[in-house]
């Protein structure tokens, strides 16, 4: 399928797999998209891929996930995430409308061939296809086509900023900037029963105002006295600020525009340094209206499909996408005046450069993909070939499932650099992401479906790199495929789904390795070599300073990502096991108590393994810390000796044998095991890590979480 893309501030037209459904979702064959031109500015930069660099490095959001990189995966990760991040296609797009031609499982409401507006960054993409969550879809009522229905986003803001307002039937409300989102405002206030003031300093716009509804339009520096003269000197009833500025001269304005007890809601990007005389002397109520409505950004919501009761939440997001196409329907909207320009998807360069160009005319514009005839047409393949001529069938086939951050920094550079291996596809939720990465890496194909990677008999092997929840199927697939299987920690987010992938992994004799990464570091190694020397217990002392991840994010979830202990510690559970080479006898751990949330104690956790032979291993797990301490510190005692790993970055032994090294370069041992797995499926090493590994370091997770909140081993 096509796409627009966009790499380096510029747009791009690209052929890209068609996202394959999934549970929760729907997929949509898309006739029009709407260019946002306050949103997908952001995407674009007129300097460049040096502006564009610039624009993302002073961002303070990604100043922090920077910082968080460097705690989770060292210098060396976060660098080449971060280059990867830079230079990856972003996918613009967030307002659609198509025809459904497949239902994943679980849901509600539609069918193939409903006609339907889409909304979401990520989701209603200026594609040919777009896979969009159930609750950000909402039908297209009879009379509204789909270039109309394509406005349902820019409508369902405007919708919920006139609503943040809290207009009553007879108010003035004045509409500050007429762009595309005041424009649409101004006429919702307006069916609402206001009288409606715009204020734009372009006077094509006033004049689209006026034919559009508005009782008066105005210049900036003529709102003052329009105000009073329509008002009789009260002020108006509420002001919607529907503008964007980096300064707070258009806020502090709205304020001095409003009578006493008046309203102001904010929609547009605009500065909040308010002046408390105003706010203060007239008691006013101010509002930020975030978006469509209530549920966005939340991940129940959105992605997991919870919708919020009506009887406590009359308007969310997706009744406002709905109210609004309801009110086009009924012609109390009119968004036809609003389209400008309308563009072929081959030709999206022109669009954007029509919306970006700061030609006053131009409100907005639209990208046309299949004509409304053809929309009902699913994709023919999900399948794009990368490599004109395919490699030498010799050696170990690989397949990577999972185009994420981690597989970008470590699992694809890693096996386009092992000999006798050969990446035969890239398999991914987008289809930029999974071409992005098997053009930078040599694959012959890309997908959005593991299933076509599984079929194919030119791959022996697949490395899973996909989130937590989705390793349970995924492996048992790839295990009666009849492939071998590098899966990342944790083997499963339960105990219950890694005894299934061992059942399955045994009864299909393929060979299954968990990415346990820190045994194959070289200082790991010089220290299990140092221990071994060692007969009676050993004191292993594991502390990691993990820090704290943003509030939502999807590895918190206990059901995505199985929380902190059982997707990250398992790490450290399995280093300790290895290091004591004794059965585990019992697992104690005590949480800490009193913090913000539960989910925050939980993750902070010191758990005692006691081993059959008498050694113990304290695993000490912390979020509440500081990365500038380091991350990770290994010290081991017994016989007389010691031996302490600090960051994976050295190793100093006391009183055992071995040669302290203090490196600034970080070994966690990422490619090591790679190439162990590779040369273990030629049938060349025994393998390192097994299943029955995996099984254990999240048995140990789970009852370690158990502990915690039972208080016994």
């Amino acid at each position: 399928m096509k796409q627009v893309l966009v790499k380096g501030g510029h747009v791009r037209i690209e052929e890209v797999p068609a996202p394959s459904v999934a549970p929760g979702m729907v997929l949509v064959h898309v006739s029009h998209s709407l260019i946002s031109s306050g949103t997908e500015s952001g995407f674009v930069s007129e300097g460049g891929t040096a502006s564009y660099l610039m624009k993302k490095a002073q961002d303070p959001l990604n100043l922090e996930k920077v910082k968080r990189k460097l705690a989770s995966v060292g210098v060396k990760g976060t660098i080449e995430i971060v280059k990867n991040k830079l230079f990856e296609f972003q996918a613009p797009g967030y307002s659609t409308s198509g025809v459904v031609v497949e239902v994943g499982e679980g849901v509600p409401g539609f069918r193939t061939g409903d006609r339907v507006a889409c909304s979401g960054v990520g989701y209603a993409c200026h594609a040919e296809y777009n896979l969009t969550p159930h609750q950000l879809v909402t039908p297209v009522p009879d009379g509204v086509g789909f270039e109309e229905a394509a406005f349902v986003t820019l409508g369902a803001i405007a919708l919920q900023g006139v609503r943040r307002a809290e207009v009553t039937l007879g108010e003035t409300v004045v509409v500050l900037g007429l762009g595309l989102l005041g424009q649409l405002a101004a006429q919702i206030a307006r069916a609402a029963g206001c009288h409606v003031i715009g204020c734009d300093p372009i006077e094509a716009k006033r004049r689209l105002a006026l034919e559009l509804g508005a009782t008066a339009a105005c210049a900036t520096e003529e709102l003052a006295a329009c105000v009073a003269e329509w008002t009789g000197g009260y002020g108006a009833d509420a002001v919607i600020i529907c503008a964007a500025s980096k300064g707070s001269e258009v806020t502090n304005q709205a304020m001095d525009l409003c009578r006493q007890k008046g309203r102001v809601s904010v929609v547009g990007a605009v500065g909040l340094q308010l002046q408390r005389e105003a706010l203060y002397m007239k008691e006013l109520d101010f509002h930020l209206s975030c978006s469509y409505g209530p549920g966005r950004y939340n991940h129940n919501y959105e992605e997991k499909g919870l919708d919020f009761p009506i009887g406590y939440v009359r308007w969310t997001e997706g009744r406002n996408m709905s109210a609004f196409l309801r009110m086009v329907a009924e012609g109390r909207v009119r968004v036809k005046p609003l389209i400008t320009v309308v563009e072929r998807v081959d030709a999206a360069e022109k669009a954007y450069a029509a919306v970006l160009s700061g030609d006053p005319n131009t409100i907005s514009a639209l990208i046309q993909y299949a004509e409304e005839g053809a929309l009902a047409q699913g994709p023919a393949s999900r399948v794009l070939p990368v490599r004109a001529t395919p490699a030498a069938s010799g050696g170990v086939g690989v397949a990577v499932i999972g185009a994420g951050g981690f597989a970008n920094a470590f699992h694809l550079p890693s096996l386009s650099k092992i000999a006798g291996c050969r990446i035969e596809a890239v398999a991914a939720r987008t289809g930029r992401s999974a071409k992005q990465a098997a053009e930078k890496y040599g694959a012959r194909y890309c997908t959005t479906d593991y299933r076509d990677a599984l079929a194919d008999a030119r791959v022996q092997a697949v490395v899973i790199a996909t989130r937590h929840h989705l390793h349970r199927e995924q492996c048992i697939a790839a295990a009666q495929a009849g492939k071998h299987i590098f899966v990342e920690k944790p083997l499963g987010v339960t105990v219950e789904e890694c005894e299934a992938i061992c059942a399955a992994v045994e009864e299909a004799g393929v060979l299954l390795t968990v990415g346990f990464n820190r045994r194959f570091s070289r200082f790991s190694v010089a220290a299990k070599r140092a221990i071994e020397k060692i007969s009676g217990p050993k004191t292993i002392l594991y502390r990691c300073n993990a820090g704290a991840l943003p509030p939502g994010h999807w590895a918190e979830d206990p059901a995505e990502g199985g929380g902190r202990i059982v997707g990250e510690c398992v790490h450290f559970f399995d280093l300790c096991c290895w290091f004591a080479d004794s059965p585990v006898v019992s697992v104690i751990a005590e949480k800490l108590h009193g913090g913000n949330a539960r989910a925050i104690d939980e993750d902070n956790l010191s758990t005692a393994i006691r081993f059959a032979d008498g050694s113990v291993a304290t695993v000490v797990y912390c979020t509440t810390g500081h990365p500038s301490l380091g991350k990770e510190r290994i010290e081991i005692f017994g016989g007389g000796g010691a031996v302490a790993i600090d960051d994976f970055r050295g190793v100093q032994f006391a009183g055992l044998p071995g040669e302290t090294v203090k490196s600034g370069r970080e070994d966690k041992g990422q490619y090591a095991i790679m190439e162990h797995f590779i040369r273990a499926v030629e049938g060349k090493a025994k393998l390192g890590v097994t299943a029955a590994d995996g099984l254990l370091a999240t048995r140990i997770a789970c009852e370690a979480i158990a502990s915690a909140r039972g208080g016994s081993a």
